[in-house]
């Protein structure tokens, strides 16, 4: 028995040109849309340059810490200097930190008159007049006046001061027991009456030999 005619003109009535099609080709528009083989190559590169940054980070934060450095905000170190201790005030070392980082007053004045100390006078004595001198020029704070010291000291003493090991003055009293103590030998004592009662005319020696 024959199908209908109405079937048959069903069955063989062409698809509309708005019906999906399977096989048909992707349309210009459809091309655009997708993403394009270089795309998807740089967004693979992408994620790979970030897992790379992450596992370097992750890296250098495990390192530092087995050294015992320590990270910035952010878990970065800004250069290579981070990772160094930062250098301490100006100064001689047996110095404290306190005393090197004295701060001078705006109007302090050096002492104008007092000669350096060149190990050849009273210790004692001229850092009595040091203190002093630095006081009238307005100085009021003792570590301040032990930091200035060195500008007061002539090579010899200069030198002797910088080889000191560190950390060994906090306060004045710290100072004048090490300058004291190693100058103490070195100066020359001015005579006094225990001196002349040890003096002795020679035999061949004329009174006025004698008396000079």
């Amino acid at each position: 028995m024959a199908p209908p005619q109405q079937d048959r003109e069903a069955s063989v009535r062409p698809e509309p040109a708005w019906a999906p099609n399977a096989n048909k080709a992707p349309s210009v528009h459809d091309r655009l849309r997708a993403p394009s083989v270089h795309d998807r190559l740089g967004e693979r590169r992408e994620a790979q340059g970030d897992h790379d940054v992450v596992i370097g980070r992750w890296r250098r934060d495990r390192d530092g810490a087995a050294r015992g450095y320590q990270t910035h905000r952010g878990g970065r170190y800004d250069s290579d200097e981070d990772r160094s201790p930062s250098p301490g005030p100006p100064g001689p070392r047996v110095f404290s930190k306190a005393i090197r980082s004295a701060h001078f007053p705006a109007r302090f004045r050096q002492p104008a008159n007092l000669s350096k100390y060149s190990g050849k006078t009273n210790p004692e004595l001229w850092l009595a007049d040091y203190r002093l001198a630095c006081q009238l020029g307005g100085a009021d704070d003792d570590l301040l006046i032990i930091r200035n010291l060195p500008l007061f000291q002539s090579d010899s003493a200069r030198a002797w001061l910088e080889h000191l090991p560190p950390m060994q003055i906090h306060d004045w009293r710290d100072l004048v027991k090490v300058f004291v103590g190693n100058f103490q030998g070195t100066y020359a004592r001015p005579g006094n009456s225990w001196d002349l009662k040890s003096c002795r005319q020679k035999p061949d020696e004329s009174l006025r030999d004698f008396i000079r």
